[in-house]
């Protein structure tokens, strides 16, 4: 390969650019090569044109993106890159470490600087990098970006959602941008990270635990272990681990790395320390402030183990034809087991997709064992109503637990008149004459709705179902009693109420066919 092949090499290839030409200063304030992390280069070699980045503190996302847009606009004309920050402080931060990233280049790569103004980074080439807060008005009206990075968007609050929209408008064809963050709460970040991992939005997200990163704090894990060494005669051993340490080592946590995670914790709180440093997304949300239903600790560690010991299974050659071409809605943990009786709990809704509620099958066996979830919100509810019928028939004629409320009332006749299926729970009640009556059904109301979710709260906390569905656990975190009313604080519930209704079915213990 000749210079000149070798050259078109670095420069079509913006990881092998920045390796090649960028230096950046280290800790010890020492100027030195730019080489990508595991986290910076699977970012550059995955993103896609709207990305959020949920991670652990100073994992570098801003230094390469910093990097990636010089890359752009001094290897491209008329190419135009915005960077921005939730506060002035923020835009200095970002223009001084972008302006010193530009000063250690080779000076053969670099375009004559045509405007540099603490807010503006332009050259001779046509091309320009923005640097603005989040409450600049208009800053991408007009333009027409190739590239865009907002920085702790967690730290975001006033404009936020106007200036996404004029952003993904300005956006150019090929172009990207990247909302990245530690935790800040529940507030329109974590939205927007739950809108993209339910698929709910067009941002593909991206997690970075902090056990991944084994170089940013090298030298404070080895200082660190000697502090806890000096403090307790010793240093940390592998018995002497707890349960959620055990499963950081197996992730490949060394021991210096649990000890200064246990002097952190001693420092700072456990709680402040998940959001800086989080494991897992839920562990990053973790809110013990609010009126927590559900036990938030409980769910953290459920998430820790149900990937190796609760997988989805694959989808059987046994599985319905008519459930076929719905099995990306479908997750089973279990399949159907002759002769044993399954449990229904079925939230229903209009099918308007968007952020429009889902219609939901949750299936428990006789011992509370959650063995399949159905979820989706694209679907009306005839079509939902035979999903249902031949869910029901494949798990043995299972017990059928319909929330009346939303379009539940149509399924219910549905299943009943065009199925001929009357293996449904009945709700009882009393008129005001004092006579009893039965519905179809499940009536939702502020009498039924706190027995049917402390029940469930009961067999989750103590062990008395298991629970194998993220979306279910991630439902339940953000379940609260707000101002009296038990619903999501954000997001939805309906899988919650789905896994209620199953549990009714379930602990009456009798089928009505």
């Amino acid at each position: 390969m000749t210079d000149a092949e070798k050259l078109q090499k670095i420069m079509s290839d913006p990881v092998l650019w920045m390796e090649t030409f960028v230096k950046v200063p280290n800790k010890e304030g020492l100027v030195i090569k730019f080489i990508l992390t595991p986290q910076q280069r699977y970012l550059m070699k995955n993103k896609r044109k709207y990305n959020i980045v949920l991670k652990s503190r100073q994992l570098g996302i801003s230094t390469v993106a910093m990097c990636y847009s010089l890359y752009l606009t001094l290897t491209k004309s008329n190419t135009t890159c915005l960077m921005m920050s939730y506060s002035m402080a923020g835009v200095k931060n970002i223009f001084d470490k972008l302006r010193a990233i530009y000063d250690y280049l080779p000076d053969c790569i670099k375009q004559r600087e045509t405007a540099n103004n603490r807010t503006e980074l332009s050259f001779i080439n046509n091309s320009r990098i923005v640097v603005a807060t989040c409450g600049s008005k208009d800053v991408a009206r007009g333009a027409t970006l190739s590239f865009c990075h907002l920085s702790e968007v967690g730290l975001m609050n006033e404009n936020l959602e106007s200036q996404l929209i004029a952003i993904e408008q300005a956006l150019a064809p090929g172009g990207c941008m990247i909302l990245e963050s530690t935790a800040r709460g529940l507030n329109k970040f974590h939205e927007l990270w739950q809108g993209a991992i339910s698929e709910e939005n067009n941002y593909y997200p991206f997690f970075f635990p902090w056990y991944r990163d084994k170089r940013m704090f090298s030298s404070e894990y080895k200082e660190f272990s000697e502090v806890w060494k000096s403090r307790n005669g010793k240093y940390l051993t592998e018995d002497e681990l707890d349960e959620t340490e055990q499963w950081l080592l197996e992730q490949g946590t060394t021991m210096e790395m649990l000890m200064w995670r246990r002097v952190k914790i001693k420092n700072q709180g456990e709680d402040a320390f998940m959001q800086e440093f989080p494991s897992n997304p839920t562990e990053a949300f973790l809110n013990t402030e609010g009126a927590n239903v559900f036990d938030i600790k409980m769910i953290y560690e459920r998430f820790l183990y149900i990937d190796k010991y609760s997988p989805v299974l694959r989808h059987s050659t046994s599985l319905p034809k008519a459930l076929k071409p719905y099995k990306i809605y479908l997750k089973i943990w279990e399949y159907p087991k002759p002769g044993k009786k399954y449990y229904f709990g079925v939230d229903t809704s209009e099918g308007l997709g968007g952020n429009h509620d889902y219609c939901v099958i949750e299936v428990l066996d006789i011992e509370g064992f959650q063995c399949a979830e159905f979820r989706s919100n694209k679907l009306k509810p005839y079509a939902f109503t035979e999903i249902l019928y031949e869910l029901a028939l494949y798990y043995n004629k299972g017990l059928l637990c319909i929330e009346r409320a939303s379009a539940g009332q149509t399924v219910i006749e549905k299943i009943k008149e065009n199925y001929r299926y009357y293996n449904l729970m009945k709700y009882k009640s009393f008129d005001s004459k004092g006579k009893r009556i039965s519905k179809w059904g499940w009536e939702t109301s502020q009498i039924s709705k706190p027995k049917m979710i402390n029940d469930f709260v009961e067999l989750f906390e103590t062990g008395g179902i298991c629970v194998n569905s993220k979306d279910l656990l991630n439902e339940m975190k953000l379940f609260q009693s707000v101002n009296g009313k038990l619903c999501a604080a954000a997001g939805h519930d309906d899988t919650v109420i789905a896994m209620a209704l199953a549990i009714i079915a379930m602990l009456n213990k009798w089928h009505y066919a």
